[in-house]
Formats: structure tokens, C-alpha cells, sequence
């Protein structure tokens, strides 16, 4: 028996419009329904206190506890605070970073664009440099200090909260250093997101008794790495503090400037080594006490002149006010919370994804020339360089809610052409060749890091490109930006793969892809795959943009080699695979985000066949595909990849997401693994948007095939999904899911039953697939 599927159906009172096409072919009937009499509005979301859901809370005071300090950033600052509130920690040799610097983990700060000079590496040529710590007002009694290094049993009624919404950190203490000493203390501190180069903290001391206590601004040096100091100086008729420093092996300086508002009868001094400044305050009982440090960051990356834009953001900052600053800075954050996921009657849910989609926010910034880094700016974990994470596993998350966000992965890239082209020249190849793994100057380290590792790498850098144009239409970003280096980069593959062999076929040798636990084969498949994806959206960009069309790419699109099936409808990784254990999602990329095809390949029993065979201490990216995937080929298993792509790997206290559920990265991880794991927390949120919606970015338009999966009973609503220039408010529920124009012009989508085009007014309705 067959059974009709539901059709969609449109609420409203304006005319429907459908695209010419589902005119001409009448694929569906209509109706037309008076809103709020047949349309039942989305369920309201759970109420819940704000502060459970919008911020975390340590109670538990754990200096040695590295998950337990809180990250601040803006997109162009990055700072992580020990659970003091403010200052620098460095967390001893038992606690290591990831590869490629193996190196005791801190509380570092980190802008983005500066970095050192690698040490000799087959590698990369670039990692990035951390600053000296600016948050560091620390409080001195009775020859007691309390900071960074606090002994913990001072410290009592003990409140760390980090807000996700304002992107505030506040923490309150009772420091109890010795029976005569007693003083709460609150440190308030944020990264501005209203001013890129500001950050702020207040620290208000009340001390019990009456007496004399210090509190000192000090910039640390301890905390900087790969850097070189150029100067420090020290003025307390001002308030002021200044420290310099210039990268490792490189002429790029930046400099940290602080500025204090401090009591009327505080007396400041210069520190021995002009690196701060203490300021000495006779104190009543019971009275409050307010430091304020504003401290401007900058670096050559920004101006000619970093010092003065250093000094001029603290000095600005200053004159604002702390109340102001902050209300400014919120603002801005308000913003970008309108678009989300909402998730209700799954508290642990809208946590993790409050927590993810900060942490994510927190380290990429509109209009900035950077991409965004496997650990984001919160630590120099893989080195603060950039892989093919950007453009896999955190670009489409951005382009669905924060398209100018998703556009800096793109323009990176764009921007960094000229070097690409340069590595392919130094090899004699056309085209671009860009390094698996390098800081913003992508140059080639060697053949090891170029164009042996990981080449499946340039495929996912041409997808991004063209699936911005598709989510955006900008036909003159890809005129100029975009399709420059899709078709670069189909030139390079295209000399690097060679001549067609005398079996008619072309093959990729030797090649690596995504799976870690091998390094080179032949003919892997993702590579392979990739290639083919490659150079037909290189025909496709190059005719859109009026760029010359190489006729090889068609012809090695239709005859590069794939390795046979080691499974029926399942190709083997690579030429010679016998289903050896993999590191990391891999052949079943070739369904999402590429959407390879083949007669015979069939996407359902690969991604079966591998993931049974993908390790599970193997690094969080896998799992979010996972949900994406079964979601279209087998949903009842779609819930299961969801919760597996988060539980494992959130940790307490602030639900920020680790690389691995154990201390490595898989069985060949070199160094521990990475924390914060941006990348995971994208991934997260990528399955929360791609997997339930079925959203795919097509030529036609966006695509939608809406399943609910079974977790979400009371289910699913994204806010602010961008298409194009437009905004939808979408919410899947049990039965249908509902699409409602929230800004925008009218939008062409692709569903199960043809063409339809949402238009302001009017409520979509279409079914939702049942999960089992």
C-alpha cells in the first residue's frame, strides 16, 4: 500500500506565492487557513530561572582544577581566568597542552593575529604568542596575599559565575587569610564585545576590621610566552601601566596598557619592576572599596602605532565607566544571542548549547582577518594554528546563524591566496596549496606539511567558499573572494593528481585523509571523493564569475579513481583498507557535507560500516556527522550521535567541551588533549542544526527534510536561521514543522514535495518525519 505523504501547507491571509516551476507542475495542493484558527503557535519554552540557564556556577574553589577557569572573549581578545578571579596560574607539568607544544597548561591570554615565529618544524611556521595577564588586581593584608595562587583554605562562601548572555565573569570570595583578617571580595570582568581592543575588571573589597590593605594592578609577564619584552613602565600619578612585547622571530609588537580608577585615598607606587602599580588604602570596617583596571590590547596587526590604540582603549574605557563599558559591551552580546536553539523541557540540553554557542561566539569576530582555531583563543592548544576544523566543523554552524561570522573562515583563506599560490609555486605546481596546519601566513613549512598531509584538506576549503555563495547569493564575493580560490585550488589538484593511468582513471598518490591512524595510502576514498566535488563547483564558480574553465576539471570529476568496496555499497578508506579501527569520521564525509554519489555506494550502510569501526576515544568531530547522516539515511539512531556528540566531553563547571573523554586524543595523540574544544562545541551545534532540519545549502536553494529526533518530545525551534539576506524562526515538532519569515524577502525553499517560497505573513507548515 502506498501512503500520500502530508503536504505542506501555508497559514495566512496574503496570497501564496510559488515559484514558476511549482506553477507549471502543480506538484501540491494548498490551503489557506486564517492564522490562529487551524495553526497551533509553537510550544512555549520551559520556564526556568535565568541565571540556571544562562550561566554557570562553580561553588567549589579548585585552583588546580584547569576545566574550572572561566574564558572571556571577543573575537579578538581571549583570556581564560584561574578560579582567584584574575592573574595568571600556570597548572605544573602533570597537565600538558596538545600537540604541537606539549607544554604545562596556564591561564593565558591570547589576540588574535599575533603570533611567533615556530621553532624548526617539518611542519607549520607560525604559533601563536600569548600576552602578559592583565586581570591581575590582587589584595594584600598582613603580609597575606590573595591571587592566583591563594591557598584554598583561606578562601570561603566561595561563587565563580560565568554569564553566558553577558559574557561576565563575577566572582565572590570570603578570604580569611589569618584570624585577624577577614575581607569579601568581588572581582567583575569581561572582555568588551562593544570595543575590540578593551578589557575590564573591578574588584570591590570589603574588609571587616578597619586598617590598612593593598591592592596591586600588576601586567604579568610570567604568563606571556613566545614573546620578547620591550618595555615596562609604570605611572602611578596616572594609574597607568604599559608592557610590550614583540613576538618571537618576527618584527610584530603588541602592547598591554592598563588604566586604574582607584579611591580618592589610595597612594600608588611603582612596582620594583615598573610591571604594575600598589596602591595602599587606609580602610574602615565594613565599608566598600572599588579598583577599576581598564586595559587596552593591540597589536601591529592592527595599526602602525599599537602602543598609542592600546593606551587610547584603555583611557577611553576609563572615561566611559565601568557601568557604561559594561552595559555597552553587553548590548552587543544580546545581539548575537537572537539567533540560537531552543531546546524545551531539556534543561541539560539548552546548557550544553548555551555553553557551546558561547564558546564558539566567544572566539570569532566579524570584519577580523582571522579564521577560527580548533581551541578558539582560549589556549594555544594545536598551537592557535588553523585546520581544516574551520571550515568543516565550525563554518557551517556560523554560516546558518551568523553568516558575517561564518565569512572570516572564507576570507581567510581568500586572504591568504597569494601565499597559497607562492607554497604551489615553490614546488613547481600551479594553483594553490594551502598547509594542513600553519598561523595567518599559510606558508608551506615543508612537503610533510604540504601536499602529503591531510590533502583531503583542500576540498573542504573549496566547499566552505562555495556553499557561502550558496547560503549568501553573493554572486560579487564570489566574483572576487570565492572563486579565485575554488578554481586555484582545482588547478593545483589538478597537477598534483597527474595524468589519467592506463586504466582510464586518475589517482590521488600518495594521499592521506581525515583517519589519523594513517598516514599516507593511495586512493582514499574522502580524498578522492573530494577531488571529484572539487572540480565540478570549479566549472560551476569559474562560469559564474567569468573565470577560464580548464576542461581536465570534468574530466578527472568523472573518472577519478574511487578504491573498491570493502562492504557492499561501502567503499574501503583507501586502496588496500581491511577495516582497521579509525581515528575520526573519514569515507562518510562523502555523504555530508560532500554529497558524493555513485551506482551502488550506498550512504546508509557507510556510515554503519564505519562508524562500528571509528574509535570512541578518538577526538570529538565524529559524532555530530554521525547524527546528521542518520538523520537522513537512519533516523531512529539520530538521538544517539546527538547525546553522544555532547555527554562525553562536557565538563563542569562551566559545560565547556574537551577533545577527547579521556586525557588523549586517541591511541597516536600527541600531548593531552585540547581544551576548549571549539571545534567539538561547533560540531555540537552543527547536528542541532543540520540533523533535525535537514538542511543542505543547494543551487537551487536551501534544502529542508525536518525529523524530529526522539529526545525532544516537546521539540525543537531555531531562531534567526539565515538564508540569504532573510531570517526564519523554525520549529519542529512532533508532527509538522513550522517556518515563519522573521525579516527579509520571500525565500525559495526545497522540500520532499518541490519548491515553495516563504513570504512575510505566512506560516509554512510541512511534515516532520518520525524519528522511528
Amino acid at each position: 500500500m502506498t501512503t500520500r505523504r502530508p503536504v505542506p501547507t501555508i497559514f495566512g491571509v496574503s496570497p501564496i506565492r510559488r515559484t514558476p516551476a511549482a506553477r507549471r507542475r502543480r506538484l501540491w495542493p494548498v490551503v489557506i487557513v486564517a492564522l490562529g484558527v487551524v495553526a497551533t503557535p509553537p510550544p512555549a519554552a520551559t520556564a526556568t530561572p535565568a541565571d540556571e540557564l544562562w550561566s554557570s556556577t562553580s561553588e567549589s574553589f579548585a585552583p588546580g582544577d584547569f576545566h574550572a577557569a572561566p574564558y572571556l572573549g571577543n573575537g579578538r581578545i581571549g583570556t581564560v581566568l584561574p578560579p582567584s578571579g584574575g592573574g595568571y596560574h600556570d597548572y605544573g607539568d602533570a597537565v600538558r597542552t596538545s600537540f604541537p607544544l606539549q607544554q604545562s597548561r596556564y591561564t593565558g591570554t591570547y589576540l588574535a593575529g599575533f603570533y611567533a615565529q615556530a621553532a624548526p618544524s617539518p611542519q607549520y611556521t607560525q604559533v601563536i604568542a600569548a600576552l602578559p595577564a592583565w586581570s591581575g588586581l590582587t589584595v594584600e593584608i598582613g603580609g597575606h596575599r590573595y591571587d592566583a595562587d591563594v591557598d584554598p583554605a583561606t578562601a570561603h562562601d566561595y561563587r565563580q559565575t560565568l554569564d553566558y548572555r553577558t559574557a561576565t565573569v563575577t566572582t565572590r570570595v570570603d578570604w580569611t587569610p589569618d584570624p585577624e583578617h577577614r575581607l569579601r571580595l568581588r572581582y567583575d570582568t569581561f572582555v568588551s564585545r562593544d570595543r575590540p581592543d578593551l578589557a575590564v575588571q573591578k574588584l570591590t573589597v570589603t574588609p571587616e576590621r578597619p586598617g590598612e590593605l593593598e591592592v596591586v594592578d600588576r601586567i604579568d609577564g610570567a604568563a606571556a610566552r613566545r614573546v620578547v619584552p620591550v618595555t615596562t613602565t609604570a605611572d602611578p600619578s596616572s594609574g597607568r601601566t604599559v608592557s610590550g612585547v614583540r613576538a618571537e622571530g618576527t618584527s610584530d609588537t603588541a602592547f598591554v596598557v592598563s588604566s586604574v580608577d582607584s579611591p580618592p585615598r589610595a597612594a600608588g607606587t611603582a612596582l620594583p619592576g615598573a610591571d604594575g602599580i600598589r596602591y595602599l588604602l587606609p580602610v574602615t570596617g565594613n565599608d566598600s572599596y572599588t579598583f577599576t583596571a581598564y586595559t587596552g590590547i593591540s597589536s601591529t596587526d592592527y595599526g602602525a602605532d599599537p602602543l598609542a590604540a592600546a593606551t587610547a582603549a584603555a583611557e577611553s574605557g576609563r572615561a566611559q565607566g565601568f557601568e557604561a563599558a559594561h552595559s555597552a559591551h553587553a548590548a552587543q552580546w544580546d545581539r548575537l544571542w537572537q539567533p540560537t536553539i531552543d531546546a524545551p523541557g531539556r534543561t541539560d540540553y539548552t546548557r550544553w548549547i548555551r555553553a557551546a554557542l558561547y564558546s564558539v561566539l566567544a572566539s570569532v569576530r566579524a570584519g577580523e582577518r582571522w579564521s577560527v582555531q580548533p581551541a578558539g583563543l582560549s589556549s594555544d592548544d594545536y598551537g592557535g594554528m588553523t585546520f581544516w576544523d574551520a571550515e568543516t566543523w565550525i563554518f557551517p554552524t556560523l554560516l546558518a546563524l551568523y553568516p558575517d561570522l561564518a565569512r572570516t573562515v572564507v576570507d581567510f583563506r581568500a586572504a591568504a591566496l597569494p601565499a597559497a599560490r607562492a607554497n604551489a609555486r615553490g614546488y613547481g605546481l600551479p594553483g594553490a596549496l594551502y598547509p594542513w596546519d600553519d598561523g595567518p601566513a599559510q606558508r608551506c613549512a615543508s612537503p610533510i606539511g604540504c601536499g602529503l598531509t591531510e590533502e583531503h584538506l583542500h576540498n573542504e576549503i573549496a566547499l566552505a567558499q562555495w556553499q557561502y555563495y550558496l547560503a549568501t547569493g553573493d554572486r560579487e564575493w564570489l566574483r572576487t573572494r570565492g572563486a579565485p580560490v575554488i578554481t586555484a585550488i582545482a588547478d593545483y589538484l589538478t597537477a598534483r593528481i597527474g595524468p589519467k593511468l592506463p586504466d582510464g582513471a586518475y589517482h590521488f598518490a600518495p594521499a592521506a585523509g581525515s583517519d589519523e591512524y594513517v598516514t599516507f595510502s593511495v586512493d582514499n576514498a574522502l580524498t578522492n571523493g573530494g577531488v571529484r566535488n572539487t572540480m565540478d563547483i570549479a566549472a560551476r564558480a569559474a562560469g559564474l564569475s567569468g573565470l577560464p574553465i580548464d576542461p581536465r576539471w570534468a574530466d578527472i570529476a568523472a573518472h577519478m579513481a574511487m578504491p573498491p568496496d570493502i562492504a557492499p555499497g561501502v567503499p574501503a578508506e583507501y586502496l588496500g583498507y581491511t577495516g582497521a579501527p579509525i581515528k575520526q569520521a573519514d569515507t562518510v564525509l562523502l555523504s555530508y557535507p560532500f554529497t558524493y554519489a555513485a551506482p551502488g555506494y550506498s550512504p546508509a550502510a557507510t556510515t554503519r560500516y564505519y562508524f562500528d569501526r571509528t574509535d570512541p576515544d578518538g577526538p570529538n568531530m565524529s559524532n555530530s556527522v554521525g547524527a546528521i547522516l542518520s538523520a537522513r539515511y537512519d533516523p531512529c539512531r539520530t538521538q544517539y550521535y546527538l547525546d553522544r556528540s555532547v555527554q562525553p566531553y562536557a565538563r563542569e563547571p562551566y559545560a565547556f567541551q574537551a577533545e577527547a573523554r579521556g586525557d588523549r586524543s586517541g591511541a597516536n595523540a600527541q600531548g593531552q588533549s585540547a581544551w576548549i574544544f571549539v571545534t567539538g562545541a561547533a560540531g555540537f551545534l552543527q547536528g542541532l542544526l543540520y540533523a533535525p532540519l535537514g538542511l543542505r545549502w543547494t543551487e537551487s536553494g536551501p534544502s529542508i527534510d525536518p525529523m524530529l529526533p526522539s529526545g525532544f518530545p516537546d521539540g525543537l525551534t531555531i531562531r534567526g536561521l539565515a538564508i540569504g539576506a532573510s531570517r526564519t524562526t523554525v520549529h519542529i515538532a512532533p508532527a509538522n514543522t513550522t517556518l515563519t519569515l522573521t525579516s527579509g524577502d520571500p525565500i525559495t525553499l526545497q522540500t520532499a514535495d518541490g519548491p515553495v517560497e516563504l513570504v512575510p505573513g505566512q506560516l509554512l507548515s510541512i511534515p516532520t518525519r518520525a524519528a522511528c
